[in-house]
């Protein structure tokens, strides 16, 4: 496959990543602030029914991502590797997290603990944010979109 080709892969997977989590991110604050019972359920619910789609696109990131890497000893590059094994880690523990509030969710369980887990999903969700913000920062001096420090 050409590198232009997986490229364009890498960019559309990594747009649809950070969309999706910052989708979830958004409405899971906008549900809390809310406070509505009903409308909580309706955006775990959502979250959960679009998991896929995020699983995939993460997925497709990390693939092109390494394609594109290679061999390179790019400390950039290796930075944005190590970056993407935390943001898997944390999708891994966010993926448990969205699926134990949705079913505490649907069995009307939206308490203490409920809200506890809720804080705890969106600090790992800020934080998958910034990790990728950070690699998205960094392929972008790659690709001499942005200057490179040279200090």
């Amino acid at each position: 496959m050409k590198r232009k080709t997986i490229l364009t892969a890498h960019i559309i997977a990594t747009s649809i990543a950070v969309l999706t989590i910052g989708c979830f991110f958004s409405f899971s604050i906008i549900a809390e602030i809310v406070g509505n019972e009903e409308f909580i359920k309706h955006v775990k619910k959502g979250i959960l029914y679009c998991l896929p789609v995020l699983v995939f696109a993460m997925s497709m990131l990390a693939i092109t991502g390494k394609k594109l890497a290679g061999k390179s000893k790019s400390p950039i590059i290796t930075t944005k590797l190590k970056r993407m094994k935390f943001v898997t880690f944390n999708g891994i523990i966010l993926i448990s997290l969205a699926v134990y509030l949705y079913f505490r969710a649907i069995n009307n369980n939206i308490d203490g603990t409920f809200l506890c887990v809720q804080i705890i999903e969106i600090l790992f969700g800020a934080i998958n944010l910034t990790l990728l913000g950070l690699n998205i920062k960094a392929g972008m001096k790659l690709s001499g979109s942005i200057q490179r420090n040279t200090s």
